[in-house]
């Protein structure tokens, strides 16, 4: 039993924490227009997004114009941009990306879609998860790339054993952290739908489901990242026969084009950043319900 003496402490404990963030909030001018506010922020933010890499390309470009790095190992980047530009111009640099990104979407696509139902059908049932855990485990630890060569004999020297692979990779990295999310579902949530006579399919639709969505998207964006990975990596492995853009990079390598190599580095950093924010573009619409305390997303 808790005495009256430590439950007025507490009591007055708690306002005066409340009052110091009421305090913090109207300094701010949280309270006085939170709108504003958050457009201030999200202004802010963007600003220092974008500010840091235009602060580095710039000290780069200075120091390449000065002499301060070797020009012929690091070309500044208007160098390494008008380089792009001409690559553009080639039709075999287009084809070389339009082969990236259609191997990058499908590899990306199919091992997130494998991963999210394995990750959900093991998370919900202890009998398949027993069954089938280990073996995902033990091919867990194999590094993808070492899949390369048996996938090429198995499917051919063609786009196939690129896409297999990239999904190969892309499951994992979904399959994993998505079940943990399923797993770590409340207890107290489970219980609560089972009093009202959910089956496993209301479980799923109402519990499981919405609990896991926000942190499913966040696997989703990393999977984007790491698919933009194994392309490229894959592409260097498996040159010259598979063309893209880690060919482009790998052939500049071996002919020492340096700034061929910068320009197909920068696209490929470019890909990513798009196809992460497009993630988490459709993680913003999908899983509105998802704020901070501030009223933005968090997805």
């Amino acid at each position: 039993m808790v005495s009256p003496h430590l439950q007025a402490q507490a009591v007055a404990e708690t306002d005066r924490i409340e009052s110091q963030a009421k305090l913090v909030r109207e300094a701010r001018g949280i309270d006085k227009d939170p709108v504003g506010y958050a457009r201030r922020r999200r202004i802010l933010f963007t600003i220092l997004g974008f500010g840091v890499p235009i602060l580095i390309l710039g000290f780069w470009q200075i120091a390449a114009q000065n002499g301060w790095i070797n020009a012929k190992f690091y070309p500044s980047p208007l160098d390494n941009l008008r380089q792009l530009r001409q690559m553009f111009d080639k039709r075999d640099f287009a084809s070389d990306l339009g082969l990236t990104l259609k191997r990058l979407a499908w590899g990306w696509l199919w091992g997130s879609l494998s991963g999210v139902v394995f990750a959900y059908v093991l998370g919900m049932s202890r009998v398949v998860r027993a069954a089938f855990e280990p073996t995902l485990n033990a091919l867990y630890t194999v590094p993808k790339i070492a899949l390369l060569t048996p996938f090429l004999i198995i499917f051919g020297f063609k786009d196939k054993p690129v896409i297999i692979l990239i999904s190969v990779t892309v499951f994992f990295f979904v399959w994993v952290p998505t079940q943990a999310g399923v797993m770590s579902v409340s207890e107290s949530y489970r219980e609560a739908a089972t009093s009202f006579g959910a089956n496993g399919w209301q479980m799923f639709r109402h519990v499981i489901w919405p609990a896991t969505l926000p942190g499913l998207f966040v696997t989703l964006r990393v999977a984007a990242s790491v698919s933009v990975l194994s392309v490229i990596g894959i592409e260097f492995a498996y040159a010259p026969r598979s063309k893209g853009l880690g060919y482009v990079i790998n052939t500049a390598r071996q002919t020492f084009e340096p700034r061929i190599a910068y320009a197909g580095i920068f696209v490929a950093a470019l890909i990513g950043v798009i196809f992460q924010a497009i993630v988490k573009q459709v993680g913003h619409l999908v899983v509105r319900w998802e704020k901070d305390d501030r009223g933005a997303p968090t997805v």
